[in-house]
């Protein structure tokens, strides 16, 4: 891929370090359209409102499990379409380069980086996950059933079906795993990102909000429950 090819791509800056004026410049002058903000909350907003295709954020204060939850948040804030995120460290070395990784970074650099190799570097990543983003976008169809990722809009037979978001989710989640039983557990941490049970019924709630919508005029019922266990879709039966 060549230096270009992601014209135009969308990268939020968290914190003041990239006012370094070679790392600005060389990042407008590859044609990318950063935005600069100060903090994680104004990040999140700015996450909730349009589609950004990298983060870049200082570790600065930042340590540990703080930095794992802030990461977590802020891609949780662009729900289906990841985005790769990159970590700037004062010191960098082995440890913190690990830190980072394991707090859900894709990359760790040193702040005093050289424009021509952070461009590499944000150009592999883009690379990387333009190619994931892709197959993730992929229509998923089972029967009569289609579900369209990249557009977030489901139909079964001629029928346009309007869903939230997270029933959207749900519902792509249990497709992407046709004829095989979905835990309430894994349902839990796959769709809401809880990492543990916690006693809630949520997702037998959205299940029956799915199935209002979605079996309303059609012969076969999409979802089918396994007592004790959880969810299918099954094809075939």
């Amino acid at each position: 891929m060549k230096s270009g090819d992601y014209m135009h791509e969308k990268l939020l800056v968290i914190g003041s370090f990239l006012q370094n004026e070679e790392l600005f410049d060389v990042l407008q002058k590859e044609g990318y359209v950063i935005n600069m903000v100060l903090t994680e909350r104004e990040a999140m907003r700015v996450i909730n409102e349009e589609a950004i295709d990298m983060l870049m954020m200082d570790r600065a204060e930042r340590t540990g499990i703080t930095l794992h939850k802030i990461i977590k948040a802020l891609l949780r804030e662009q729900g289906d379409r990841p985005f790769p995120i990159i970590l700037f460290e004062e010191q960098l070395d082995t440890e913190a380069v690990i830190d980072g990784l394991d707090a859900g970074a894709n990359d760790v650099v040193a702040k005093e980086i050289r424009g021509i190799e952070l461009v590499a570097r944000i150009q592999n990543l883009l690379r990387i996950f333009h190619i994931e983003n892709e197959r993730g976008n992929q229509k998923v169809v089972v029967e009569d059933l289609v579900i369209d990722p990249a557009k977030r809009k489901v139909r079964r037979g001629d029928k346009q079906i309007p869903l939230t978001v997270k029933e959207f989710d749900l519902l792509l989640f249990l497709a992407r795993h046709v004829n095989q039983v979905c835990t309430r557990e894994e349902i839990l941490k796959k769709v809401w990102d809880y990492d543990f049970h916690i006693g809630t019924n949520v997702v037998d709630v959205y299940i029956r909000h799915l199935r209002t919508k979605m079996d309303k005029g059609f012969g076969k019922k999409l979802i089918q429950s396994v007592r004790g266990v959880g969810y299918v879709i099954k094809e075939g039966e």
